[in-house]
C-alpha cells in the first residue's frame, strides 16, 4: 500500500517533472531527440527520349537515422549509374525494386559528391532497408557500390575487389554469409574470396560481360 501511495502522490509529481524536463530538453537541444528515419515526398520520374535517363519531377528527401537529410531536388537527371551496371542483371534495374528510392538518393549524392563516398554508400544501404529491401539483398547492393561504385575525395582507398569474377564470388559469399556486417563486406579481398569459393557457381554466369 505504501508503494501505491508513493506513486499516487510524490511519485506522480516527480514523473510529471521528468516528462516536462524531457520535453524542454528535446525542444532546446533538438540534436538530442531521437532521429525519425523517413522518406519525404515521392519519387516521380519523367522518362527521357534517350531511353536511359530520367528526370526528377518532384523534390524527394531521405532523413537518415543520424538526422542527416539526403536531398534529391527536382530536375536532376538520374539513371542508376551509381549502381554498377554489371549488377543490374542480378538485382534488377535501379528503378524496379523496393530500393528505387534509395537508388535515386544515391545517384544524386554521387553526382554532387558533397559528402564522403563511404557515408554516401552507407546511406544507400540504410535507405534500401528502410524502403523494405531484404537485409541480404541490401548487403549485396552495398557490397556492389562499395567495391565497384564511384569514389571521390582524398581518401579513396585501395579497391580490394576489381574483376567480374570478384563480383561473382562476392555475391556467392554474401549469399552464404547473410549475417556479415557492413564492415566485414568492406574488408573482403579477392584472395579471400578465391580461397573460399575457388569454383564459381554456374548461376553467376547470368552476369553480363559489360
Amino acid at each position: 500500500m505504501a508503494a501505491l501511495d508513493f506513486v499516487g502522490g510524490v511519485g506522480l509529481k516527480m514523473l510529471k517533472l521528468m516528462i516536462s524536463a524531457l520535453v524542454v530538453t528535446s525542444a532546446t537541444f533538438p540534436q538530442l531527440a531521437i532521429a525519425q528515419e523517413r522518406f519525404q515526398g515521392r519519387v516521380v520520374l519523367e522518362l527521357m527520349d534517350d531511353g536511359r535517363n530520367a528526370r526528377l519531377v518532384e523534390d524527394f528527401v531521405y532523413h537518415d537515422p543520424n538526422n542527416l537529410d539526403w536531398k534529391a531536388p527536382k530536375n536532376p537527371v538520374v539513371n542508376g549509374a551509381s549502381i554498377p551496371r554489371l549488377f543490374w542483371t542480378v538485382i534488377g534495374g535501379p528503378f524496379e525494386g523496393k530500393y528505387r528510392n534509395a537508388s535515386v538518393i544515391h545517384d544524386v549524392a554521387c553526382e554532387k559528391q558533397t559528402r564522403p563516398w563511404r557515408a554516401t554508400h552507407e546511406a544507400f544501404y540504410k535507405a534500401s532497408r528502410h524502403a523494405g529491401t531484404s537485409e541480404k539483398l541490401a548487403k549485396i547492393m552495398y557490397a556492389a557500390v562499395f567495391h565497384f561504385g564511384p569514389r571521390w575525395g582524398p581518401s579513396t582507398g585501395v579497391r580490394t575487389l576489381q574483376t567480374k569474377d570478384d563480383l561473382k564470388r562476392m555475391r556467392m559469399y554474401i549469399d552464404s554469409h547473410p549475417q556479415i556486417s557492413l564492415k566485414g563486406i568492406e574488408t573482403l579481398t579477392s584472395a579471400e574470396l578465391l580461397r573460399i569459393h575457388p569454383v564459381i557457381s554456374p548461376q553467376m554466369d547470368d552476369l553480363p560481360d559489360d
